[in-house]
């Protein structure tokens, strides 16, 4: 490959100041750097969302390794391989950078997921002299190609990069002394969570109103700062995860109606056991196979995750599954989207942030080829939305909230999730009501 068309995607090797001036670096610097967005020293893979930030990760770390750590730029290579579908690609600009130096040298290679074989070329460099002097960092926003090949063996690690979950939005945007107690205090266990909860009754009034920003955002950065700035989310940040969605799933060569149409098949679910013949019959979709298919294919995007039902301390996998959207922002963009309006969507949503903030908070010390710890619900005559382990938790986001509001079950530690009640002094029924944000503050 010609040094040249690499060139062109790293103008600070020949002016260091062109990086301040990158569109996506500047946003960070113009937003004071709110998000903190550290890159571990070591060869690594992000996995995540499409237009989530990893992209803007990637540049501010060139930002800072020029003038922060002064490392002469003509040592880091940028380059995005969005429109690449060739591994041997990815093995050209590598050996053309690397020919050229002789240096420690930083490669920041974006958005390989979609090219076929990728990890034939990464693989190649890893096990070469060439990979002993330099440190690599990937991008990806699918896990399809991703799980074929987590490369064992080689020194890699796979992070899975997500959405901001609640606990780390309060610490980029709340208050110092907020900030000061959520960093202080360490959550080890879901018990812990809990305690920390409690002591963080004295700032609801704060973390209620980030909240509300929070159950329009999500954890999405732009719409973040588009909110904040204008009090409201733009058409435009809405159509450009919306066109990002639109290519994903065309790279995953699946159809964008078909898969339209399961996910509003599952907003008008949302929150409620999902039936996939029904939504088949709905949505006129040739059969529950091919919905399933396609929620597999959601789920491999990191649109959506799946939770199921739990009998005898066993997950029940061939009954009807719950489908939770693994952020607030992307309920609200497919609602948005296909025109669905819900009176009672801001329950639901909530529901699904406890969802994906307990998932991901049992799953935290998880590396992408391990194991995860599942979150399944009961149904039945009583029904509980949560169940890890001893665990129960119900989710009841409405003001007036009592112990009779959690189902008489079997279930050793009991937590009603609130909008606003408190109560901690039950102990016949061995529950506690808390309010759930103070709950995700804690997570």
């Amino acid at each position: 490959m010609e040094l040249e068309r690499l060139a062109n995607q790293n103008p600070w090797w020949n002016d260091k100041s062109a990086i301040e001036r990158d569109e996506k670096v500047k946003n960070v610097l113009d937003t004071g750097s709110l998000i903190d967005m550290k890159l571990i020293n070591e060869n690594q893979v992000l996995i995540g969302p499409r237009q989530l930030g990893k992209t803007t990760s990637l540049k501010y770390d060139i930002y800072k390794k020029i003038f922060n750590e002064e490392i002469d730029p003509k040592f880091i290579l940028y380059y995005s391989f969005d429109t690449s579908r060739n591994f041997e690609d990815i093995s050209d600009v590598i050996n053309t950078f690397i020919s050229t130096n002789k240096q420690k040298t930083f490669l920041y290679l974006d958005e390989v997921s979609f090219v076929d074989g990728w990890q034939r070329a990464i693989k190649a460099f890893l096990d070469s002299d060439k990979s002993s002097n330099s440190t690599l960092y990937i991008t990806g926003s699918s896990s399809i190609n991703l799980k074929k090949e987590l490369m064992p063996g080689r020194k890699i690690k796979f992070i899975e990069f997500m959405p901001l979950s609640f606990k780390e939005f309060l610490i980029s945007f709340g208050s110092d002394n907020l900030k000061h107690i959520l960093k202080k205090n360490s959550v080890l266990n879901l018990d812990s969570a809990i305690e920390l909860a409690k002591e963080l009754m004295t700032y609801f009034d704060e973390i209620s109103k980030l909240f509300t920003v929070y159950l329009a955002t999500g954890g999405y950065p732009d719409a973040i700062f588009d909110y904040m700035t204008n009090k409201y989310i733009r058409d435009s940040i809405y159509d450009i995860h919306w066109n990002a969605f639109v290519s994903d799933v065309s790279k995953s060569e699946k159809s964008i109606e078909i898969a339209t149409a399961v996910i509003y098949g599952l907003i008008e679910s949302y929150s409620s056991k999902v039936n996939l013949s029904k939504i088949a019959q709905m949505q006129g979709i040739k059969s529950h196979i091919t919905v399933r298919e396609y929620i597999e294919m959601l789920d491999d995007l990191f649109t959506v995750k799946s939770i199921f039902p739990v009998a005898d301390k066993r997950y029940v996998f061939r009954k009807d599954r719950k489908v939770y959207f693994n952020d607030p922002f992307l309920y609200n963009l497919f609602a948005k989207k296909l025109n669905i309006i819900d009176k009672n969507s801001e329950s639901k949503i909530v529901e699904g942030i406890v969802f994906n903030s307990l998932y991901r908070f049992i799953n935290r010390e998880k590396q992408l080829s391990e194991p995860k710890i599942k979150v399944g619900f009961y149904s039945g005559k009583k029904e509980v939305d949560f169940v890890i382990d001893e665990f129960g938790f119900e989710v009841k986001w409405q003001n007036n909230v009592t112990y009779k509001d959690f189902p008489n079950i079997n279930i050793k530690k009991k937590i009603l999730l609130s909008k606003s009640t408190l109560k901690l002094d039950n102990k016949t029924e061995e529950a506690i009501i808390i309010p759930a944000p103070l709950l995700l503050a804690a997570l």
